[in-house]
């Protein structure tokens, strides 16, 4: 049963047990399909991180002391941010979810030194975990704790190894504007001829200026982006090949196999199965 993607839902998973609420607790996510100009409101109290990601559109959030506009792919967390709120700038499908925990500073720490922090692509991480919980949602109903707190553990590593500056300086705002919806919108960015249209220019105009600033096509580009975010997903032992195609962007596994295997010599199986895994000393295992 797939989760209903258009819908306004509120996901509200069972409280974990002791040994992990203190550690990492994901006490609400929620799916927010909203039109230009909507808002939402919310509270953060001590400890809480409020973590919003803008999968489609463009997203405003606000705090007492903290403003963000989000691009289509972003993603923004904010530490105890008191009153917050959410306004869509266009209409878009954008993620809320709320987090508790030791686990959320010490993965990430090196980001939260202003109590709040931008992840350039970090809404793929956050759209997983939550269509991950409406999924659970649908077929069993309440989502037990422990499990919540494994797909957000599972969220806070793919937002700890993204880059803190995604962003090229290619001398050409063209080539520049076009770098960062590449990389900000990968998982949904259709290919080179959408991303021509939205900048307004032909898709030959943009080829030619872009792979003399870059040294390659934008259509390699975006195979590239995707690749890397890719491997990142393969370093999940608990992963599989499907999910990986369709969050990279992938049309599907066979495609994705076949890219993957011209990009990087292996296929994603072999890839899988000797990717580096990130260090995960003094961290507990979360069962599912």
């Amino acid at each position: 049963m797939s989760p209903r993607a258009q819908e306004k839902r509120d996901i509200c998973p069972a409280a974990p047990g002791l040994a992990v609420q203190g550690l990492l607790v994901l006490p609400s996510a929620r799916l927010l399909p909203l039109s230009a100009g909507d808002r939402i409101n919310g509270y953060g109290r001590t400890g809480d991180y409020i973590l919003s990601a803008a999968a489609q559109g463009n997203l405003t959030v606000s705090a007492y002391d903290h403003y963000a506009l989000l691009d289509a792919g972003q993603a923004y967390l904010l530490a105890e941010p008191g009153e917050y709120t959410l306004q869509a700038v266009s209409d878009g499908l954008y993620f809320l979810l709320q987090l508790r925990g030791e686990l959320v500073p010490r993965l990430l720490a090196e980001r939260l030194a202003a109590k709040n922090t931008l992840f350039h692509g970090g809404a793929a991480a956050v759209r997983e975990a939550a269509m991950s919980l409406a999924v659970l949602e649908d077929e069993g109903g309440e989502v037990p704790g422990e499990t919540a707190s494994s797909l957000a553990y599972s969220m806070l590593l793919k937002l700890q190894a993204l880059p803190t500056a995604f962003r090229v300086d290619a001398g050409s705002p063209l080539v520049e504007a076009a770098v960062a919806i590449i990389q900000d919108e990968f998982p949904f960015l259709e290919g080179v001829d959408e991303l021509a249209e939205r900048l307004e220019v032909s898709a030959a105009h943009l080829g030619r200026v872009f792979t003399k600033k870059i040294g390659i096509s934008p259509g390699k580009y975006i195979t590239r982006v995707r690749v890397e975010y890719a491997k990142l997903l393969l370093r999940d032992p608990d992963t599989t090949i499907a999910y990986v195609a369709e969050a990279s962007g992938f049309a599907n596994a066979n495609y994705f196999a076949k890219v993957f295997r011209r990009e990087t010599g292996l296929s994603p199986t072999e890839y899988l199965a000797g990717a580096p895994r990130r260090p995960e000393e003094n961290i507990p295992h979360f069962g599912i």
